[in-house]
């Protein structure tokens, strides 16, 4: 962590672009003597004598390709002035070791997106990674990504919105090891496999946290395939979450095609977690439950068995649940007061004895799954009785932007359809969240789920309220009623 010191020692450099340089040995690695024909050493001794500073900015350049100020500065400077940060970035434009692009139509102003120069990236390869500079008449393989892999094109909207998202995380937890899908290619039998993320976050082993840990460098995805499947043998890392922003360009059948694939990969790539992000307020809601249904439709087998983890909906409401994801250790209900069966069970019979005519308990989960054969395994099951005629509460817990609740109350729900359970006169399927940020979340248009807030059942003392949504004319309210 950063001083109070330090910072201020960075900033004086930081907006000091223009200091005469000093006389410092000009850094020639092992690699430099290649190629004389740039002229390195002023723009060496620059970067030198501001390493802490210039060396983070070319090195998040690198791993991400493109960024604006504010996106470096959240990650990687999150305790310096933004206009520090960029002030330093424009004089290394000045300098030739970055080049800026002026992109309009992303934000309601123009913005300033930086990737890495010629020069910047030889800088790189020879002071920071220390690995042989690549010359394609030259050398057989890369040990570095070259100026053209780290080009954008004309994909200069979608990768600013990704990075906003990827950033966002990544300020909340920098530890987390990433790269895009080119630098973590699905490959079998030496043919790369079509599924193409948008980015990937990996698990790696211990050895490799341990060494990135010294050294940042020491990264494996920090280099080109080839070159790490030989450095790095014996390290095992494998996607861990993978991540899509929508563009509403695809179909529903384009969609259905692109997450089967998912489904078909070899085990060592398949993701424990994916996530889907779609931002344009045009038909926005519509959207979302289209890529709902898809992620359903694909995946409800997956989803019903926990094998994998969806999410789904806007910027931040997937930004906030997959950070959940990660602090969690990928537990997302991990100590969530919600979960807590005693407590639920104590409300539930307050909401019994307020009763004037019946009664409710929940039900031994495990025997109610085998007695009733359900298809699979809800969270709790609440069996309300008036005058012998018995109803059933399903319920499951929820978070904003988590998919696989919402996946498995449909496969019941298709399975009841056939008739199953038709003992009970009255089936309820209830969506328990930890408080009312299920305002937020992306809906079905279904009249016979109900959402119910952990939050005003404490504060209630008991079970029993829940909110429905009621949809008429277009138009959507929501009541509030008795379970």
């Amino acid at each position: 962590m950063e001083t109070s010191e330090q910072l201020h020692q960075q900033e004086e450099v930081l907006d000091d672009g223009e200091k005469e340089p000093t006389i410092l040995d000009h850094g020639e690695g092992r690699t430099s003597k290649r190629n004389k024909s740039y002229e390195l050493a002023e723009s060496r001794m620059y970067t030198e004598r501001n390493a802490e500073v210039d060396y983070k900015i070319l090195l998040a350049l690198y791993e991400h390709r493109a960024l604006t100020p504010t996106q470096v500065k959240k990650v990687w400077f999150p305790n310096a002035h933004e206009n520090s940060i960029r002030n330093r970035m424009k004089a290394l434009a000045d300098r030739k070791l970055l080049t800026v692009n002026l992109r309009t139509g992303i934000k309601s102003r123009p913005i300033h997106i930086y990737s890495l120069a010629s020069f910047g990236l030889r800088i790189l390869t020879e002071n920071i990674l220390e690995v042989m500079e690549y010359e394609p008449k030259l050398d057989e393989r890369k040990e570095h990504y070259t100026v053209d892999d780290l080009k954008v094109r004309h994909q200069h909207n979608h990768h600013y919105e990704l990075q906003e998202w990827v950033i966002d995380v990544l300020a909340k937890r920098p530890e987390l090891f990433h790269c895009e899908w080119r630098r973590f290619p699905f490959v079998e039998n030496e043919e790369t496999i079509k599924v193409k993320p948008d980015w990937l976050f990996i698990e790696v082993d211990e050895e490799i946290k341990r060494m990135v840990d010294e050294d940042r460098t020491n990264n494996p995805l920090l280099y080109p395939y080839l070159y790490r499947k030989e450095q790095f043998s014996k390290m095992e890392y494998k996607p861990l979450l993978c991540v899509e922003c929508d563009r509403g360009t695809m179909n529903r059948s384009e969609l259905v095609d692109k997450w089967e694939s998912y489904r078909k990969l070899p085990d060592e790539y398949k993701p424990e977690a994916i996530v889907v992000f779609h931002n344009s307020a045009k038909n926005g809601e519509m959207r979302h439950r289209s890529i709902r249904n898809t992620l359903s439709y694909a995946f409800e087998l997956e989803a019903i068995r926990n094998e994998i983890q969806l999410f789904q909906g806007d910027h931040k409401l997937t930004q906030d649940v997959v950070s959940l994801y990660f602090e969690r250790d990928k537990d997302l209900l991990a100590n969530e007061e919600m979960t807590n069966k005693q407590q639920l069970k104590h409300f539930v019979k307050s909401y019994s004895s307020s009763m004037e005519n019946g009664e409710a308990s929940v039900l031994d989960i495990d025997k109610s799954v085998t007695h009733l054969k359900l298809p699979l395994r809800p969270d709790v099951l609440i069996m309300k009785q008036i005058d012998s005629k018995p109803t059933l509460q399903i319920v499951f817990y929820a978070m904003p932007g988590w998919v696989n609740p919402m996946i498995k109350i449909q496969s019941l729900k298709r399975w009841i359809k056939e008739g199953h359970l038709s003992e009970f006169s009255e089936i309820k399927f209830v969506l328990l969240y930890p408080d009312t940020t299920f305002y937020h979340d992306i809906k079905t248009t279904d009249d016979d789920i109900f959402y119910v807030s952990f939050k005003d059942v404490e504060e209630h003392g008991a079970w029993g309220m829940a909110y429905y949504e009621e949809r008429k004319n277009k138009k959507v309210n929501w009541r509030e009623v008795v379970l």
